[in-house]
């Protein structure tokens, strides 16, 4: 994976933001994921597409864990899948 955490942030704000009925600029990917009121069945799409996307195995509650969408970008890169 050579992903910067930006472009991770990135596809993981569009897609909340899609799957939330939300405007992308009302995302902030240092906000608590569970303000976006995204459901965990669609949590789960959204961690499936970014596994596709980045060609990487992931647990499906990761978004949950970490809490924010930086945070699960960091880790990933961090963790350099």
């Amino acid at each position: 994976m050579n992903k910067t955490t930006d472009e991770i942030s990135e596809f993981l704000a569009k897609h909340i933001a899609h799957y939330a009925e939300l405007a992308i600029d009302q995302i902030d990917i240092n906000k608590d994921i569970s303000s976006f009121r995204v459901d965990s069945i669609l949590m789960v799409n959204i961690t499936s597409e970014l596994e596709d996307w980045l060609s990487i195995s992931l647990n499906p509650a990761i978004l949950w864990e970490m809490g924010t969408i930086a945070a699960t970008s960091e880790w990933i890169v961090e963790n350099e899948f």
